[in-house]
């Protein structure tokens, strides 16, 4: 870096000393900069090295000015979009949304973003995020509102896909780049604290994103800068947008219960069929698309196990109790917990009779004969869902409120009972978007616990997320079943007719 005499001069240099260092300079794969306000009249750099005046790329990051990053950004989103569109010949909606979050999506770019002033990529993540809603779209089989879009930005703890948009969280990226780069940068530079190194647009586009109005320079910024950090605070700002634009209270009501502790497990899993942790193409469609809020059909319709009005959305078919298939969903969770029970050698059994005295009632869906203190007790499993015409008023307001209604029904029910047979009665409630009650998290890491104790080597961290997405999954897969069981079916005259 210097005058065309300078450079000239360390390009001397090391052609000099570098060979007895074993290095050699390639005059054909190098490069030098000249700005276009330069004079290279009276230039003294050799002709064959090749001069670009509108900027380079060093390590994959472009450097020059804002037009020339951007255009070098758009030319690799046009590489990301062929492998975005090639994601279709996987034939696996689950596997290619999958990859979709966890590969091509904000990670795909994320060392650019944080190489690269936010200002000069504008365009570029415009289009990217553009491109990613397309393909997601894609996968779902069809067109989703800007609610349901924003709802897919937020991470799976909150409710969304992890789909974080670029344009959005861009600022964080730079800032904590920046951060984490400054004290080795003033350290080359011999300069405390190096000047210019932050773009003056960058907090307050950081701020406008987290909606902090009171971040107008670094040191206001009341988090670690970190990107994980400030990305959080944009993810807050988004989930509270997120409400607010709610255009229903059924809509309010899916996002406080989607971003409840474990509900967005069944999005993490590895899809794995020999693991049990696979759902076919139109099971994760139907899942995908209740998650995010995008209509299953088109009209209302009359149930076809019920005759019951069946709404657009799904949730009449979740909890509908035509056929078995309500039954089956339950068991599938049950047994989950079982198979648990069982690796765990605490001596499980189902649907026990006779647990209280003159009672055929069966308060056990799974029955320990030794849990805390060495009492038995009696583990009663109930799925609820948080968007039925009698909770989703208060669950749009008060999350957990359908697990809440749940525990105290099965506690109604049965902890009489077992309290009198010396019982211990533990409601294990799932919502149907997956959140889990405080107890039954509980009750699930005292299990993986004693499988790890058994003394098989088998690591807690690993057997409690698998049991986790195994619940996850198994639950899912029982509300896909539900819908698909209960698509409208056509008359003769318009079978076959599209």
């Amino acid at each position: 870096m210097g005058s065309p005499d300078a450079l000239a001069s360390a390009l001397a240099f090391v052609e000099r000393e570098g060979p007895s260092l074993g290095l050699f300079l390639n005059r054909s794969k190098s490069l030098v900069f000249v700005p276009e306000e330069a004079d290279l009249c009276h230039s003294t750099l050799p002709p064959d090295i090749p001069i670009t005046r509108r900027g380079f790329s060093l390590l994959g990051c472009p450097v020059g000015p804002p037009d020339f990053c951007d255009e070098v950004f758009l030319n690799r989103i046009q590489k990301v979009k062929a492998s975005l569109h090639a994601l279709s010949d996987l034939k696996d909606a689950q596997l290619e949304c999958t990859l979709l979050r966890s590969c091509l999506a904000l990670p795909k770019i994320s060392f650019i973003l944080r190489a690269c002033p936010p200002s000069h990529l504008h365009n570029s993540t415009a289009s990217f995020d553009l491109a990613i809603r397309k393909t997601l779209e894609s996968i779902l089989g069809g067109p989703m509102s800007d609610w349901s879009w924003l709802k897919a930005t937020l991470p799976s703890s909150r409710g969304g896909l992890n789909l974080r948009c670029a344009s959005l969280h861009a600022p964080a990226a730079f800032l904590a780049s920046c951060s984490q780069a400054g004290p080795l940068v003033e350290q080359i530079l011999g300069l405390t604290p190096s000047p210019g190194i932050l773009p003056e647009s960058v907090v307050p586009a950081l701020a406008s994103a987290a909606a902090r109005s009171d971040w107008r320079v670094p040191c206001d910024i009341d988090v670690p800068l970190h990107q994980r950090t400030l990305s959080l605070a944009i993810d807050e700002a988004t989930f509270q947008q997120l409400l607010v634009s709610a255009p229903t209270t059924r809509s309010r009501a899916l996002a406080r219960s989607s971003s409840l502790p474990h509900a967005g497990d069944w999005l993490n899993v590895m899809p794995s069929t020999s693991l049990g942790l696979h759902l076919h193409d139109r099971e994760f469609r139907c899942c995908i698309s209740y998650w995010l809020g995008v209509p299953l059909h088109s009209v209302p319709f009359s149930c076809p196990e019920c005759q019951c009005s069946a709404d657009i959305f799904g949730d009449h078919q979740v909890g509908c109790g035509g056929s078995g298939d309500r039954i089956t969903r339950h068991n599938s969770v049950r047994d989950v917990i079982f198979s648990a029970a069982q690796s765990a050698a605490l001596g499980p059994t189902k649907e026990v009779l006779g647990l209280v005295a003159s009672s055929q009632t069966r308060p056990a869906d799974v029955y320990l004969p030794h849990w805390t203190s060495g009492r038995p007790a009696a583990l009663d499993i109930h799925v609820i869902s948080p968007l039925q015409e009698q909770l989703v008023a208060e669950a749009a307001f008060t999350p957990g409120h359908a697990l809440q209604v749940g525990v105290q029904r099965k506690l109604a029910s049965n902890l009489p009972s077992c309290r009198s047979a010396g019982i211990e009665c533990i409601p294990v409630v799932a919502e149907t978007l997956g959140g889990l009650a405080h107890d039954t998290i509980t009750i699930v890491k005292d299990i993986c616990r004693a499988i790890s104790d058994g003394g098989y080597g088998i690591d807690l961290h690993s057997t409690t997320r698998h049991l986790f997405h195994s619940l996850a999954i198994s639950l899912w897969r029982g509300n896909s079943t539900l819908w698909l069981h209960r698509f409208p079916t056509l008359p003769p005259s318009r079978d076959g007719v599209v």
